[in-house]
């Protein structure tokens, strides 16, 4: 009871304190400023205002730019190692030579992983398509291997011309050998690759909300705004059992 009654002065000085400079505020009126802005920020849009829509586009740009250049400004040696690396690795993808085997069989690897991972940024990002591309392409191509399996008795597919198209290999599997976990195994690399997409897919959002978080916007939520509006009940509720 003590400490309740200490914290209830507490708030009666600070209110009269801010009552006294002038700095109280109204709840409607915040919730009301609040709004405004929200719908300003709504209105300023490709399609309905383009000019300022570009304007703050470009300023952010330049404004990501100068950050950028600062940072690598910052860190001349990361940026010359960098720079030193690159140039080895197109000398090595250019200059002819044994190695270009294992050149080719590496950027063959490579260009697969991309695909799988950009198609699961695509399923996770969907660009306001809906784009789901586990039922357009990584589960078709799991049925695929699963029917190819049983119908040759094997896994161990010519490469090439697989993964862009499944051949029987000529040696015949025993039979009963293929197993549910032989085809997991077989098309374990898109899954994952696929599966890091989608991950990859859900950063920007964070990364925005985050900013957002950082620079004081409250977000667009109407739940958010109703779980706001109980706290300030809450607190004025307490503030008049206080007095």
């Amino acid at each position: 009871m003590a400490e309740n009654g200490k914290n209830c002065d507490q708030r009666r000085v600070a209110m009269n304190k801010e009552h006294h400079n002038g700095n109280f505020t109204d709840p409607s009126s915040v919730n009301e400023k609040k709004r405004r802005e929200r719908e300003e920020r709504q209105n300023i849009v490709l399609w309905r205002q383009p000019l300022i829509t570009l304007q703050y586009f470009s300023l952010e740009i330049l404004v990501i730019l100068k950050e950028w250049t600062s940072k690598l400004w910052h860190r001349q040696s990361i940026v010359v190692s960098f720079l030193l690396l690159l140039a080895v690795l197109i000398a090595t993808y250019y200059v002819e030579g044994v190695h270009q085997q294992y050149v080719q069989r590496i950027e063959k690897q490579f260009l697969l992983y991309a695909y799988w991972i950009g198609l699961g940024i695509l399923s996770s990002v969907g660009l306001g398509t809906g784009l789901h591309t586990f039922l357009l392409y990584l589960g078709p191509h799991i049925a695929s291997v699963t029917l190819a399996a049983y119908e040759c008795n094997s896994v161990n597919f010519p490469e090439p011309p697989y993964p862009d198209q499944i051949i029987c290999p000529d040696e015949e599997g025993t039979e009963g050998t293929i197993s549910l976990w032989s085809i997991i195994s077989k098309v374990r690399i898109e899954a994952c690759m696929w599966g890091i997409g989608t991950a990859i897919g859900e950063l920007p959002p964070y990364f925005m909300a985050r900013a957002a978080r950082l620079s004081g916007a409250e977000p667009d939520d109407e739940e958010y705004q109703e779980f706001e509006e109980m706290l300030e009940h809450a607190e004025s509720a307490q503030v008049k059992w206080c007095m």
